[in-house]
């Protein structure tokens, strides 16, 4: 796997949307285009991906990259993968991963702004 990237700095600048970047700041994060979600789990970033949302990085336990995670990362060879000992992922996040990944993902367009363009019809009561 050509895009593993071994976490030998928590400082990494590339690292902060796992560890330094509250919820509110990623939702905002590449504004006025939609900003970025955590997903965690290999299930649940699955799921996310099949709807249509796009992982930007991983971030892997070292025992996860052989298991359930393997087949999920062989679909994205080119986004990177942080990978680091539980230990290690638990002191840079802040909890403990309870499925051994997580991803950064990119948001869609809300429906309600999607909506907000396109031309307005009457309502069918006033009709």
């Amino acid at each position: 796997m050509s895009n593993r990237i071994e976490i030998t700095d928590f400082t990494a600048p590339e690292l902060d949307v796992y560890a330094r970047i509250p919820e509110v700041q990623l939702l905002r994060f590449y504004e006025p285009k939609p900003g970025l979600f955590i997903a965690e789990s290999p299930k649940v970033i699955q799921r996310a991906a099949n709807a249509g949302y796009q992982p930007v990085s991983f971030l892997v336990q070292h025992k996860d990259l052989e298991k359930e995670g393997k087949e999920l990362l062989q679909k994205f060879p080119g986004i990177p993968v942080y990978t680091a000992d539980y230990e290690v992922l638990v002191k840079l996040t802040g909890f403990a991963l309870t499925r051994g990944m997580l991803c950064a993902m990119t948001r869609r367009d809300l429906l309600w702004k999607i909506s907000a363009k396109m031309p307005a019809v009457s309502p069918f009561w006033k009709m």
